[in-house]
């Protein structure tokens, strides 16, 4: 009989998948983006993106936080089967309503959002994507349960899975708007793709999870709602400290400076995916060595984890750095979009400086402090926000880029000073 594979031998496995998939999520990531600015202009772009940042942020307050609390308690607990089909029971019901709320706010919010971006095209979007919200948060949780249950093949598959769908349904609508004219359709691409993905991703939790329900196991929801309602904040200030940058360009400046822009930050945030795996990697480890409070261990595997961070990412960002040009000329002949290359070198400084820590980042969320977690996501969005309404009317789209970066590095700092009051693990 061959030996079960040891925990390095199944960490690298993990890896390897979930690389694979962070492939898949950069081709289309940037097949995306180039083909809306390829298929149509900087315009059009702009308004898919300033869409696309309004719905990753109503997209963490659908799903409140109860992802997170799903992934830490299924973590600590993936060994008791009835107690994990408990666990994430009780996270999707409240889910569900959750969504449910802020789907329709979504939908009212699109003509404001419109009107203050001063972008009619972006009201437009937006409710071509609303439907596409409310699978979305129901889908974080699912996929939090497959995390949870260090799942990780199926984890990467089914994140590819979703970037998949985006091409596919982008493929449909361009073909049936062979007039280019309805650019801001364009948005509905995330509506297909999450719709898609919940009917995959329902049918693997089952099958993993089935059996019948605990008695009681609606317990299990109140532990999830006090969780949720103070990591909720920290959800929605990660996504718009992503998007502050964006969001400023587009009220400072003109939609075709957002394409722009934009461009070079959907490259840098292909990047940036490289450590986005880590931290899913490691966020399982994290729960369940916290919670065995055995922080010696962990901090060991911390410290080895950051140093191999920093020596690979900063590989990877000379290789970014090195062919992003190429890549520009590649995947576009308009003009305009050469003023990104100021931008990406910016942004991808910033990540370079915090790469070791962006792994761990969740450290507080996966310890059962949410609120402390929150604290920490809003001092770095005040941080940025600042930077940027400070720096963009100067430096223009480099300004913002500056003031991401910094906001990035100054964050480090907030982080490690609050890990080690409340859990004592030095980062």
């Amino acid at each position: 009989m061959s030996a079960a594979p040891s925990h390095q031998q199944r960490f690298q496995t993990a890896l390897f998948w979930n690389f694979g998939s962070l492939a898949v999520l950069g081709v289309s990531g940037i097949a995306l983006n180039a083909l809306i600015g390829t298929l149509y202009d900087e315009a059009a772009l702009g308004v898919f993106n300033q869409a696309l940042a309004a719905y990753i942020f109503f997209s963490q307050a659908a799903v409140g936080g109860l992802d997170r609390s799903v992934l830490k308690e299924v973590a600590a607990h993936a060994h008791d089967l009835p107690r994990v089909r408990a666990i994430v029971a009780a996270g999707l019901v409240p889910a569900a309503l959750l969504a449910g709320v802020v789907t329709l706010a979504f939908w009212f919010a699109r003509a404001p959002l419109g009107a203050w971006l001063e972008s009619p095209g972006t009201s437009e979007a937006i409710a071509w994507a609303t439907p596409g919200l409310f699978f979305f948060a129901l889908n974080k949780v699912l996929l939090a349960t497959v995390n949870g249950l260090s799942r990780m093949r199926a984890f990467a598959v089914y994140q590819s899975l979703r970037y998949v769908l985006i091409l596919a349904a982008l493929a449909g609508f361009a073909l049936l708007d062979d007039e280019r004219v309805h650019a801001a359709h364009l948005a509905g691409v995330f509506s297909f793709a999450e719709a898609g993905l919940f009917l995959v991703l329902a049918i693997e939790v089952w099958l993993q999870l089935r059996g019948p329900l605990e008695r009681g196991w609606s317990t299990f929801a109140r532990p999830h709602l006090a969780y949720g309602l103070r990591s909720v904040g920290s959800g929605v200030l990660l996504e718009l400290n992503a998007r502050v940058d964006v969001l400023m360009i587009g009220w400072f400046m003109h939609d075709s400076d957002v394409g722009v822009y934009t461009f070079a930050a959907m490259i840098v945030e292909g990047v940036y995916q490289v450590l986005v795996v880590l931290q899913n990697l490691y966020n399982p480890i994290l729960a369940r060595e916290l919670a065995a409070k055995r922080l010696a261990e962990l901090h060991a595997t911390i410290r080895k984890g950051m140093r191999r961070t920093y020596v690979g990412f900063a590989a990877v960002a000379a290789l970014a750095l090195l062919l992003y040009p190429l890549a520009l000329s590649i995947l576009t002949d308009k003009p305009g979009f050469a003023e990104s290359n100021v931008p990406f070198r910016w942004l991808l400084l910033g990540i370079v400086l915090c790469a070791g820590f962006i792994p761990f980042a969740q450290t507080l969320l996966m310890a059962g402090f949410p609120g402390t977690h929150t604290l920490y996501m809003g001092s770095t969005v005040l941080i940025n926000v600042v930077g940027n309404a400070i720096l963009i009317p100067r430096l223009g789209l480099a300004g913002a880029a500056i003031a991401t970066s910094i906001s990035m590095f100054l964050g480090v700092f907030v982080l490690k000073s609050f890990v080690r009051a409340r859990t004592g693990l030095r980062l």
